[in-house]
C-alpha cells in the first residue's frame, strides 16, 4: 500500500485543513485495522469514549490525537489483549504527541522533510541506496549549499536555513541510541561534481569520516559491476524494532513523497537493499575508492583546473 501524506501534528495546511505525522498516521491505521478485523462500527468506537463518529474517523486518519484513557478504552473494545502489543500501542500514541525539533520550523519546512526527518528520528535501522548526490545525513555545508541551490524550484525555506536544519539531522548519526545505517552509492555519486573540486574533495574526506561511525557502514557499488538492483533509483528503507510500528520505504520525488508499508509491498526493496549489498565493495575498500578520488579532486584543484 502506498500513501502520501502531509506532516505537522496540530496544526493545519494553507487550506486551513488539519495535517498529521507519520507515527500519527501509523496508529491510525492500526486503530482502523483493529476496529473493522473486530467487526465495530464507527458508532460503537465513538460510544466507548463519549465521542463522535467523526473523532474516530479522525483518528483513524491521523488528523487528531486519543488521550491514554480513550486509547485503553478501543483496546478493550476490539478485544486487543496482548500485553506488549497493548504497551506499544500505548508508546506509539504517546510519542505521536510529542513534537520533534524539526517541527518548529514547520511554518516553512517542506512537508517531505518534516516526514523524512521522523522517520530518521524513530528508526532503529535504515538502508539507504543513492545514485545521485551524497545523501543528506553525510553532505558538508558546501556541498549541501550547492546541491539546494541546484534545485528547479526554490526551497520552502532559505538556502542558509535549510542547510542548518540538513546539518542539524547529522547529530542523529553520533547519538548514543543511533540507528544502524548502511549507505550504498552508486559509484557515479562520486565523480559527479557539486561545487567545486575542493567541494567535492573535502566532501569525500567527510563521506570516510561518517563511514567510520560505530553505526554506520558506507559501501560503494562500482560502475565497472554494470546493472544492478539499484539502476531504477535511489530508495530509503526504515525499520522499526518496536512490534507496533511498520516497516516503511520511502521515495522521494519531485512533487510527492511516497510511503510505502504493506508487506508485500515492501518485499522487492528488501530484496534489492540485499542484492545491493552483495554487490557493493566491502566497507574496506569502499573507503580505499573513496579516498583515492578526494586525493584526485584535490590534485584538480591545486592544479586550478575548475
Amino acid at each position: 500500500m502506498r500513501h502520501t501524506v502531509p506532516a505537522h501534528p496540530d496544526e493545519e495546511n494553507e487550506m486551513g485543513q488539519p495535517v498529521t505525522t507519520v507515527r500519527r498516521m501509523r496508529l491510525g491505521m492500526e486503530l482502523r485495522r483493529m476496529r473493522e478485523n473486530a467487526r465495530v462500527s464507527q458508532n460503537a468506537a465513538a460510544t466507548a469514549i463519549d465521542g463522535s463518529d467523526t473523532k474516530i474517523s479522525r483518528v483513524e486518519a491521523g488528523r487528531t490525537s486519543l488521550t491514554r484513557l480513550e486509547l485503553d478504552a478501543l483496546l478493550d473494545l476490539y478485544g486487543i489483549t496482548d500485553r506488549e502489543f497493548r504497551t506499544g500501542l500505548l508508546e506509539l500514541n504517546r510519542t505521536a504527541r510529542q513534537r520533534g525539533w524539526w517541527q518548529q520550523h514547520h511554518d516553512v519546512m517542506a512537508p517531505k522533510l518534516q516526514e523524512l526527518i521522523e522517520l530518521e528520528s524513530t528508526a532503529s535501522r535504515i538502508f539507504e541506496y543513492e545514485a545521485i548526490v551524497i545523501p543528506g545525513l553525510f553532505q558538508t555545508r558546501e556541498y549541501a549549499q550547492a546541491v539546494i541551490s541546484g534545485f528547479p524550484t526554490p526551497p520552502d525555506l532559505s538556502v542558509e536555513e535549510a542547510v542548518r536544519i540538513r546539518l542539524d539531522r547529522q547529530a542523529l548519526l553520533e547519538a548514543p541510541d543511533a540507528p544502524w545505517f548502511v549507505c550504498v552509492l552508486d559509484e557515479a555519486v562520486l565523480h559527479r561534481r557539486i561545487g567545486d573540486h575542493a567541494v567535492m574533495a573535502a566532501q569525500l574526506r567527510k563521506l570516510v569520516e561518517m563511514g567510520r561511525l560505530p553505526r554506520v557502514s558506507v559501501r560503494v557499488v562500482p560502475c565497472s559491476r554494470g546493472a544492478h538492483a539499484g539502476t531504477d533509483g535511489s530508495f530509503r528503507l526504515f525499520e522499526y524494532s518496536s512490534p507496533v510500528d511498520m516497516d516503511i520505504v520511502f521515495l522521494e520525488q519531485k512533487r510527492s513523497r511516497i510511503f510505502i508499508e504493506d508487506e508485500a509491498d515492501l518485499t522487492p526493496y528488501r530484496v534489492a537493499a540485499e542484492q545491493l549489498r552483495d554487490r557493493a565493495l566491502s566497507p574496506e575498500d569502499s573507503e580505499r575508492l573513496i579516498t583515492a578520488l578526494a586525493a584526485d579532486f584535490d590534485e584538480l584543484h591545486e592544479s586550478g583546473q575548475e
